[in-house]
């Protein structure tokens, strides 16, 4: 195989993010989750360095926008320190540039990630694997990688199909009976008002969301990864009307929020909180339908809502009460550096993605999060 160095774009750099923004505009599958904007508003939660990795075979190339991440831990008094990447939070994964995808563009792709990786000591690289693409069954036939190469089965995920839809009622037509209850008592009690991240008062919309949401998290005792500081939503509001901003208000009392973010075939349900008012009158239904009906307005054809913190979960079964569709959400896994890699591993207390012993993997010749 002619091996080609991988071209890299830095999202710091006005040229490279220009580039790399008409790169996702003009690909066959431009979601919002592969924009530069959404990869530096990530890059906020971990203080890491956004970039697009565009490698694979010359004719049939893919762009991978990675976090790279400068890790530390102290072992018996001496700091180990290395560095990873991945893909941004969220349903992202890789972004095909060309019409049509075949089996050497994962094999150049590969070689490619590994002399990155080597040529930059970074330890192991993840990539999530969009679920509304399948795109897990892109490595059904890779081989030659042996246990550097791991596919992770991190559950389903759940989407609202928005050709299906009551005009009548104005929502899904697969609600379930719960869900169409939800709506009914909604519609009496509460309102919804619309915002995007183009508004000149988005920072205000933000605001109220974010003191809802975090008001939640402090009530549910989340932990780290829930957590988002507010440069993140400002910097989230750079994607402009790719950002949707849906609050459920209680007379002039603000009950609910959403942020959908929105591509122009799939819409995704990003964050959501309501307090206890909302929760009585239904409000997180009601925006979960008000999202469906912004992405319907749009042309999307789906709304992806997710999936639940753990396989099986009560969150899981309330997304399945949208009925709709399910997809099985994958992520990779490639270690540049097993030795370091294992090292880290035996870490007392090692971060994700060192701590999988007891996570589903299959191997890289079978087929997120």
């Amino acid at each position: 195989m002619q091996e080609t160095d991988p071209e890299t774009l830095i999202a710091a750099d006005s040229r490279d993010e220009k580039r790399w923004a008409k790169l996702v505009e003009e690909s066959s599958g431009p979601d919002v989750y592969y924009r530069p904007e959404y990869a530096q508003a990530t890059a906020e939660i971990e203080e890491t360095e956004p970039i697009a990795l565009i490698g694979g075979a010359p004719d049939c190339q893919i762009l991978a926008p990675l976090l790279v991440r400068r890790a530390s831990a102290v072992v018996r008094d001496s700091s180990v320190e290395w560095l990873d990447a991945s893909t941004p939070y969220g349903y992202g994964g890789l972004l095909n540039l060309s019409d049509s995808v075949h089996a050497k563009t994962f094999d150049y792709f590969l070689e490619q990630l590994s002399t990155w990786c080597a040529n930059r000591r970074i330890v192991c690289c993840v990539i999530r694997l969009h679920p509304l693409t399948a795109q897990q069954n892109w490595f059904d036939q890779e081989k030659g990688c042996g246990d550097r190469l791991q596919i992770h089965s991190r559950g389903s995920t759940n989407s609202i199909k928005l050709s299906e839809w009551n005009d009548r009622l104005d929502q899904p037509i697969s609600l379930r009976r719960d869900r169409r209850a939800d709506m009914r008592l909604a519609d009496r009690m509460l309102h919804v008002t619309w915002g995007t991240g183009a508004d000149s008062d988005a920072e205000s919309k933000l605001g109220i969301f974010t003191t809802l949401y975090n008001r939640l998290i402090e009530r549910n005792g989340a932990d780290s990864f829930y957590r988002f500081p507010q440069q993140y939503f400002r910097k989230l509001a750079k994607l402009g009307k790719g950002l949707g901003i849906a609050l459920a208000w209680y007379g002039e009392e603000p009950v609910g929020g959403n942020l959908f973010l929105a591509g122009p075939r799939y819409a995704h349900g990003h964050l959501a909180a309501t307090n206890d008012l909302g929760r009585k009158y239904g409000a997180s239904t009601f925006l979960i339908v008000e999202g469906a009906r912004w992405a319907r307005r749009r042309g999307c054809e789906l709304l992806h809502l997710g999936g639940g913190m753990k396989p099986g979960d009560s969150l899981e079964d309330y997304k399945r009460s949208f009925g709709g569709l399910s997809h099985v959400y994958h992520y990779l896994t490639f270690v540049a550096d097993r030795k370091q890699f294992n090292e880290i591993c035996e870490l007392p207390t090692p971060s994700w993605p060192y701590n999988l012993h007891d996570s589903t993997s299959l191997p890289s010749n079978r087929r997120k999060a």
